[in-house]
């Protein structure tokens, strides 16, 4: 199939065209890799602010706390049960 898509081009045409598309794909692979890095940092913030975490079962309680707000919350009450016990 590909001999018949580049029968009608010269060895010149389908070199220059070699050329084209390896510059088009070093610009797409350097896009890439800046949109990857970037995604990285954001996941690396979210990770930090606590927004990976499960949302807890009452969440609706308290709408305009933050995930890590919650988190320490949370993570509060449960101490305090854990001392309350005999």
């Amino acid at each position: 199939m590909a001999a018949t898509e580049f029968a009608d081009l010269s060895d010149e045409e389908l070199l220059a065209r070699e050329a084209e598309l390896d510059r088009r794909w070093d610009v797409v692979r350097e896009e890439h890799q800046r949109l990857y890095g970037e995604r990285r940092k954001v996941k690396r913030e979210k990770s930090r602010r606590g927004l990976f975490l499960p949302p807890l079962h009452d969440d609706d309680a308290e709408p305009d706390m933050s995930p890590s707000e919650k988190l320490n919350t949370a993570l509060a009450e449960s101490k305090k049960r854990r001392q309350q016990r005999p």
